[in-house]
């Protein structure tokens, strides 16, 4: 065999040699994955509050296919949490065609909404008290009585559309002044979703909290602007009819027996 050959068969076996070395060493580093439930419950801790709870059911929304969470909790709970009760899609007319903007998740809790109605409607039929204004109004002023919407974007959308809709919803119950309102527009500055990202409002003891993305970015202590903000979708005249008029059928079960 020619030396050429010699040194060639040499440089083969010194690098099999070499492998067998490094299978047979120790790693470097160790990577360890911590285990989802693990990794939720750190969140919380760090976070102090846990909006979608682990383990949670997701529900899809059927004419986006988007998910909602089946519930969802507040000021650090982490069981009895308000399930989803209504839920809808937000549509919005473009040159005469209809386009699926968000899903709506519309969360209350039924003991909630019980204790703040009482026996008013014991009795009624349950079409009639889902269509009743009047319960609607009745846990839009309630304080007592957690809200929260998550929307579920169904298209990439730059955040100030979405500011500046809420914001011609709130303008007039708080004025174009209003020190509340400035906090929460600004909230939206140089944000964009994308498809499949979230934004929830949550109204909990008269206060307003606003997480983008499933990140809280803030709270404005205003009991009147969470009553501005939910009658965009409890009120008269809600964004996204559909998830209004089934969160009343589903509440209503709960309040007229």
């Amino acid at each position: 065999m020619s030396g050429f050959g010699e040194r060639m068969q040499s440089a083969a076996r010194e690098r099999i040699e070499a492998s067998r070395r490094d299978a047979s060493a120790e790693p470097a580093f160790e990577a360890r994955v911590r285990p989802l439930r693990q990794a939720r419950a750190l969140a919380a801790n760090v976070n102090g509050a846990l909006g979608v709870p682990d383990a949670v059911k997701f529900v899809t929304e059927p004419k986006t296919g988007l998910r909602l969470p089946g519930e969802f909790c507040v000021r650090g709970q982490t069981s009895d949490c308000a399930p989803l009760a209504g839920m809808g899609v937000r549509v919005k007319r473009i040159a005469g065609v209809g386009v699926k903007v968000y899903a709506c998740g519309l969360y209350v809790h039924p003991k909630q909404a019980r204790d703040a109605l009482g026996d008013a409607h014991v009795g009624r039929g349950v079409a009639e008290v889902a269509g009743d204004q009047a319960v609607f109004d009745a846990l839009l002023r309630d304080a007592r009585v957690t809200k929260t919407v998550r929307l579920t974007f169904a298209r990439n959308l730059d955040s100030a559309k979405i500011a500046d809709a809420l914001s011609e919803r709130l303008r007039p119950a708080l004025g174009k002044d209003s020190k509340s309102l400035r906090t929460f527009e600004a909230y939206f500055d140089g944000v964009t979703f994308l498809k499949g990202q979230s934004l929830t409002f949550s109204a909990d003891g008269g206060a307003l909290t606003t997480s983008i993305r499933g990140k809280r970015v803030g709270v404005i202590d205003d009991a009147e602007m969470c009553v501005a903000l939910f009658d965009a979708y409890l009120g008269k005249n809600p964004v996204v009819p559909g998830a209004k008029k089934s969160l009343g059928e589903k509440l209503a079960a709960h309040v007229v027996g």
